[in-house]
């Protein structure tokens, strides 16, 4: 299709109805929730790989002990990544409705068999998880991680699939009509990009280092883990990051060398901003790899840093590419609905900020001591402002609700 009627038709896809509130807050909230999400991804997928690898080596008790902690790490981040990850894909779904809805329905098949095969990932590495301790993990057991690990690289394979065929709106007539004829089988994998994809195993391999260093710092205070352990840990993270970051740099310079020429995306400043950013994080990790105690939490932050410029290079470039077809999120015909919006941010930075505060700064406390943890002051009254704020965001969701009905049926 031509550019004209691709973009007529793109504006036909969009939701008629309109969204409720500003479109940039919704791109806003996007990028912002995208971060978290894909930084428990790329953890998730380095712990499941090392905690394999590190089984290969269970001899030595270190790695039998990495290999353990491991295993459970990448099971606690795949909880954490699905749920994290509906936000974004929420607000993915109401500001480029026409690029996801079209991009899914081209490829249903995969779309639904991603929700069975993140099952059966996950079912396989929890059952892995189980089997994996004291040293006596059946082979069995092995072969049940690697499929779980399988199942978790083919999903993101798809949602790779599914945001970047949603780039070519140009193509889908094509795709859905190959040689004249409709094909609504939905099986097809239609467009995919080596580059891209490859950057983001490779910042699994950045942040799964920063994050080892940061675990090793994290459980120095405890008496429970034996110092030479931490060591191998973070002397193992600083070699790893260090790959990453260099592999990472690599594949954003193919990446942006495969990118069309007409999205003219080496003239965006964000573009030399994060390779800047690549290069300044390559030179933090060459930089710890000799003194890596009490750098973790720098390392992190780094990492944190950078996922945050990654998520905002891929909203630059959504944005480059849908350019050529007038499709610019700002024009969305906006509908103000108040009361729902003021509810979504109560619930949002209420609820979510107290209660995720709560469990945030519960977690990490109870993590460095041994044994049994008993609350703080600080830690208690946070969590009772977090009940508190439940308790009144279900009764302001109640009130609403039975005030609008009242004000239609009245």
């Amino acid at each position: 299709m031509d550019a004209a009627t691709t973009a007529s038709m793109l504006h036909t896809l969009q939701d008629p109805t309109g969204i409720p509130s500003h479109p940039l807050i919704f791109q806003v909230l996007m990028v912002f929730t995208w971060i978290p999400h894909i930084l428990f991804v790329n953890i998730s997928l380095g712990a499941a790989l090392m905690g394999l690898y590190a089984l290969t080596k269970r001899q030595d008790p270190h790695w039998q002990l990495f290999s353990e902690a491991m295993t459970k790490v990448a099971k606690v981040g795949v909880s954490l990544l699905i749920v994290l990850g509906v936000a974004p894909l929420l607000f993915t779904q109401t500001i480029y409705d026409p690029q996801w809805y079209a991009s899914n329905v081209l490829s249903a098949a995969w779309v639904i068999g991603f929700i069975f095969t993140l099952t059966i990932g996950y079912l396989a590495w929890f059952t892995f998880y189980m089997k994996n301790h004291g040293g006596h993990a059946p082979v069995w057991a092995f072969w049940l991680g690697v499929l779980g690990l399988s199942m978790f690289l083919l999903d993101g394979f798809i949602m790779h699939v599914l945001a970047y065929q949603g780039l070519h709106p140009e193509q889908w007539l094509a795709w859905y009509t190959p040689g004249g004829k409709v094909d609504m089988s939905g099986t097809g994998i239609h467009a995919y990009e080596l580059p891209r994809f490859g950057f983001f195993m490779a910042m699994s391999v950045t942040v799964f280092g920063a994050f080892l260093v940061a675990y090793g710092d994290y459980f120095k205070v405890r008496a429970d883990r034996a110092p030479a352990y931490l060591a191998f840990a973070r002397g193992l993270g600083t070699k790893i990051a260090l790959t990453g970051a260099v592999l990472q740099l690599l594949f954003l310079l193919w990446w942006l060398m495969d990118v069309p020429a007409g999205i003219h995306i080496w003239s965006h400043p964000m573009t030399w901003l994060l390779l800047a950013y690549l290069g300044v994080l390559v030179a933090a990790m060459w930089l710890a790899r000799n003194k890596a105690e009490g750098q973790g939490y720098r390392l992190m932050a780094l990492s944190v840093g950078m996922a945050a410029l990654v998520a905002i290079f891929r909203e630059v470039l959504r944005m480059a590419y849908m350019s050529p077809f007038h499709y610019n999120i700002l024009d969305y015909t906006v509908h103000w609905d108040v009361p729902s919006f003021a509810l979504f941010l109560f619930t949002m930075i209420g609820v979510g900020g107290l209660m995720g505060g709560f469990i945030i700064t519960l977690v990490y406390k109870a993590g460095r001591v041994q044994g049994a943890y008993q609350a703080d002051a600080g830690v208690s009254k946070l969590g009772t402002g977090s009940l508190a704020s439940t308790v009144i965001w279900v009764a302001a969701f109640l009130g609403v609700g039975i005030w609008i009905w009242l004000r239609n049926n009245g």
